[in-house]
């Protein structure tokens, strides 16, 4: 079974559209996009465990130079179909 997360990512000022190249590379990466507010990119990552996914965020995105901070949010599946 696959978890999915939500990596909420703020990053240096004018290396957005850098950090977003960066991570599109990221096989785990499905889907990001850019955001204004107090973060600057959403990622959606899909990986098979939370090790994995820590691995991910802590030894691939925030080890990339331009990236400040990261909020990591994973997705909870309820039992009831939403």
């Amino acid at each position: 079974m696959s978890l999915k997360a939500y990596i909420l990512i703020n990053t240096q000022i004018g290396k957005t559209a850098e950090v977003a190249r960066n991570l599109s590379e990221m096989p785990e990466v499905r889907h990001l996009d850019i955001i204004m507010g107090p973060y600057d990119i959403i990622a959606e990552v899909e990986t098979e465990s939370h090790d994995a996914l820590s691995h991910i965020v802590m030894h691939k995105m925030q080890t990339i130079d331009a990236i400040r901070h990261t909020m990591t949010c994973p997705v909870v599946k309820l039992d009831e179909a939403i």
